[in-house]
């Protein structure tokens, strides 16, 4: 099998690495920020520093010169800033210059760009005088320059890291998901028990899983059912095979004309006994596939039931059962009539078929608490407890139903529930009391009114 490209990891690891970059971008320009005004900060403060040493030493100097010009001669030949110079400026705006007598320096030019800072000399006892500091800012700069070009520096060595470890810690995130695939991969028809594995049931993938194994656990049992009809059609079809065939190869092999005739009639009786059962299979099968849908509308469930009672009455004086209906109270519901009409033809003639002769069968509709009811109660030989948690199953029939009519098929009480799922009605398999027999009442969702 051809290995899929990482795909998703790969759109995960760029998404990853992409808010990373995006992140450490923002940290690396509030970091620079940040740097950049520590800096200034620390320059202006080294400037004010400067302001306050020539302010304090002024103070002292004016004490002993007692002149302003005298001290700031006196100031302007001892102070000397490597980088940064001092300039006196008097109250009428003139720079103080210094006295052609007084020694010149040399002095090393100041490196651009320049800034300067101005303060008062001293407002108590210079007034109006001012100092302007002009410093060189080339070494701030070149800090700001180091500050920008290792944050440049950084931010690609830690989008390569980001990229590596995103990589890594997405490909370990979908691991589960890798190997949800190959068990995904080696689930087949032959191989149905197989499920997907599931590290941790609590998180999102772990959901997953469960939720896709709880798909497979019904597409499993699903199989497992229709593998089991399967089985059982072909069971409940050998037989009758098996016997129209000896009767067609004794009929074949020779016999008087009386015993053709019998074979005749045993065939056809067969054929017709498994056009009921492919039939029967046949509702089934577009059960299961919901190809037939019930055509829900408005109805009245006592007419219905009416109309069954009729079909069934020749049938019944050929079993020698009395059937009737002791209550047929107009009960409207929601339904598919066509649909009821076979759901209440099952239920009436399970009930003829296990009651024996000089019984009873008896069929009861009424409305009460905004629900239409039905009641089919027979004298027959009822249902053994130990066999009523299977009544329904397919092809499931009960061993003293066997016994009296081994021609059944066991699936109309299948067909009969799934009526009664498609119209939400509930159905309940009771014992009759006093007395055999069995009662199955059917409640219907009424309308209002």
């Amino acid at each position: 099998m051809t290995r899929q490209q990482p795909r998703i990891r790969v759109r995960l690891t760029i998404l990853y690495a992409g808010s990373m970059m995006l992140l450490l971008l923002g940290a690396a320009a509030v970091t620079r920020d940040l740097l950049h005004r520590e800096l200034d900060r620390e320059f202006n403060a080294s400037l004010r520093a400067s302001s306050d040493l020539v302010h304090g030493f002024f103070r002292a100097e004016l004490r002993e010169h007692l002149t302003i010009p005298s001290t700031l001669e006196h100031i302007t030949s001892e102070f000397v800033f490597a980088d940064r110079r001092i300039t006196f400026v008097d109250p009428y705006g003139e720079a103080y210059r210094v006295p052609a007598m007084l020694p010149s320096r040399v002095e090393t030019p100041l490196v651009p760009p320049l800034v300067s800072h101005k303060a008062p000399l001293d407002r108590d006892l210079a007034p109006g005088w001012t100092m302007r500091i002009t410093a060189s800012a080339a070494g701030l700069e070149r800090h700001r320059k180091e500050v920008n070009d290792d944050a440049l520096l950084a931010i690609p060595i830690a989008v390569a890291c980001a990229i590596a470890f995103g990589w890594w810690l997405v490909g370990r995130t979908l691991r589960p998901v890798a190997l949800m695939a190959d068990a995904a991969s080696r689930i087949s028809a032959s191989q149905p028990s197989q499920r997907l594995p599931i590290r941790d049931p609590n998180d999102e993938l772990g959901r997953l899983g469960q939720s896709f194994n709880a798909v497979l656990d019904r597409l499993d049992a699903a199989l497992g059912q229709q593998r089991q009809f399967l089985a059982d059609a072909a069971h409940e079809l050998r037989a009758p095979l098996a016997r129209a065939r000896s009767a067609i190869e004794a009929a074949a092999a020779g016999g008087t004309e009386e015993a053709q005739r019998a074979a005749t009639a045993l065939v056809t009786r067969e054929i017709a006994a498994m056009a009921s059962l492919v039939d029967e299979l046949l509702q089934l099968a577009r059960a299961d596939a919901d190809v037939r849908q019930a055509t829900i509308a408005d109805g009245f469930l006592d007419d219905v039931a009416a109309d069954a009672l009729g079909a069934f009455q020749a049938l019944a004086a050929d079993a020698g059962v009395s059937l009737g209906a002791t209550r047929l109270e107009e009960s409207p519901t929601r339904m598919d009539a066509t649909l009821v009409r076979r759901l209440i033809g099952i239920l009436i003639e399970n009930a003829l078929r296990y009651t024996p002769r000089g019984g009873s069968v008896d069929v009861r509709v009424w409305r009460e608490a905004g629900s239409a009811w039905l009641e089919v109660e027979d004298t027959g030989i009822g249902i053994d407890p130990a066999e009523r948690a299977r009544v329904g199953e397919r092809f499931f029939r009960g061993r003293r139903a066997r016994a009296i009519a081994p021609g059944g098929s066991g699936l109309g009480l299948p067909i009969a529930l799934w009526v009664a799922s498609r119209h939400g009605a509930a159905i309940e398999f009771l014992p009759r009391t006093p007395g055999p027999g069995t009662l199955v009442r059917v409640r219907f969702p009424g309308t209002p009114g």
